[in-house]
């Protein structure tokens, strides 16, 4: 790796770094590969723990060493949605081609906020495609963003500059009805968390009740909806849902088929 006398950041030796990379890619490929040998999730003993509570270090590793100590102290204790038999968490596993086209886009490094470079048009391909899968308008747009979180909180601040005009962006929730947003009580945390982060408060989140399939039920979302009307206040969105995290568990307890 490069010395502090270094002009860069490139490595002193790229053959040794080529090396060094082919084997982390080879031990993750076997990782993937052999994942149904392994137990399904296993928790980190405290004395790796312990390794993670360590001071600063003032000293750099080479490469090698520390290839050596993800592969000791993270890879063998990581979430687990990797292996077919995780049921514990709502993440997906990714696909190891997925895993190297991470590789290729961090390489790349490419900064999609602006100018005129070539991931601009992958990214407007790709939404163009996602747009017409969903059979939306042919000029529909969007945003790729880090997760489903995100997400939300980008169509809640959507509703929000509908309801009350793009002005709400400067001027703030100052003046107008006070607003009001519905979804199931089965809906993501991250709901509420987009409320309270763009500024009108969880308090005016309405938790919809289900049926016994794990559905909204409408007649209850329109008895609300109905009521924050009568008592003054602006209903501005509706956060539907496709499948909840607590969904498959609470209908195997109602004794439920899935939806179809």
């Amino acid at each position: 790796m490069p010395t502090s006398a270094s002009p860069n950041l490139d490595p002193e030796d790229w053959q040794a770094f080529r090396a060094a990379s082919r084997r982390a890619l080879d031990d993750m490929i076997d990782f993937l590969q052999t994942v149904r040998t392994r137990p399904v999730w296993q928790q980190a003993p405290a004395e790796v723990v312990r390794e993670f509570r360590q001071p600063l270090p003032t000293a750099p590793q080479s490469l090698d060493e520390v290839l050596a100590d993800f592969s000791a102290l993270v890879r063998p204790y990581a979430t687990g949605n990797l292996h077919p038999l995780f049921m514990g968490w709502v993440h997906g596993a990714g696909t190891p081609v997925g895993m190297v086209a991470e590789m290729l886009a961090a390489g790349l490094n490419a900064n999609c906020g602006g100018r005129n470079h070539i991931a601009l048009d992958v990214e407007r391909q790709i939404a163009a495609w996602a747009a017409q899968l969903f059979e939306l308008p042919p000029d529909a747009s969007g945003l790729f963003v880090t997760g489903t979180s995100a997400a939300n909180h980008l169509a809640l601040l959507v509703a929000r500059n509908a309801a009350l005009g793009d002005d709400v962006r400067t001027t703030g929730l100052t003046t107008g009805p006070q607003l009001v947003a519905y979804t199931s009580v089965e809906a993501h945390g991250c709901i509420k968390q987009a409320m309270e982060m763009a500024g009108i408060g969880s308090r005016f989140l309405r938790l919809i009740p289900v049926d016994h399939r794990g559905a909204m039920r409408a007649d209850c979302l329109a008895v609300a909806i109905a009521a924050d009307r009568a008592g003054g206040l602006r209903p501005f969105m509706v956060a539907g849902t496709a499948g909840t995290v607590n969904s498959a568990g609470w209908l195997a307890n109602q004794g439920a088929q899935p939806p179809v």
